[in-house]
């Protein structure tokens, strides 16, 4: 586990993360971009445009669905996450497996395909293992940072200390302002 992140769910931390909203960038603008992410990631894989598009759109209802787990600050189109979801796994190389080690997902083709499936795999067990709602996006509008919450009851919003006191920091401003006009 890096950074207390089940190794599981580092590959769709990893993959939620290919946005960058403070540092502006993305990993999925190009197929080149793409193909750079997955050879960092230790997948030397051949990215067709549609391979990117397919990632594109995994990503963004992944990245609904994340924003979602912060109960305190409801997310727009949760539930359409949820289908589009269903949807995009429905259409990946996604198979049972039962081994002497136990039962689960596995991807049934390689490439960005299999990549893609595996994520979902990840996705569906975290699921059923309780760990699912521990990886969020950070409330702070300026990050966004896809991020495993190790907090004992799971009620963390800020990806760290720096969002969390950008945030705060700007709250009490507000309020100060708000009561300076009341004087």
């Amino acid at each position: 586990m890096a950074d207390g992140v089940p190794e599981q769910l580092a590959l769709v931390e990893a993959f939620a993360n290919t946005v960058d909203v403070e540092e502006g960038t993305d990993e999925l603008t190009s197929v080149e971009r793409f193909r750079q992410w997955l050879s960092a990631q230790g997948r030397d894989e051949p990215v067709a445009q549609a391979d990117l598009d397919l990632a594109w759109q995994l990503r963004s209802a992944l990245r609904v669905e994340l924003a979602a787990h912060d109960t305190e600050a409801p997310v727009a189109g949760g539930q359409d996450s949820r289908a589009e979801l269903d949807e995009l796994a429905a259409g990946l190389p996604l198979r049972a497996r039962f081994t002497a080690g136990g039962a689960g997902l596995a991807p049934t083709a390689s490439g960005v395909p299999g990549l893609l499936a595996e994520i979902v795999a990840a996705m569906v067990l975290a699921e059923r293992d309780g760990t699912w709602t521990r990886l969020k996006i950070c409330r702070e509008d300026t990050c966004r940072w896809a991020y495993y919450d190790r907090s004992k009851n799971s009620s963390k919003c800020w990806c760290g200390a720096s969002c969390g006191n950008r945030n705060k920091t700007r709250a009490y401003r507000q309020r100060r302002v708000v009561g300076s006009a009341r004087a």
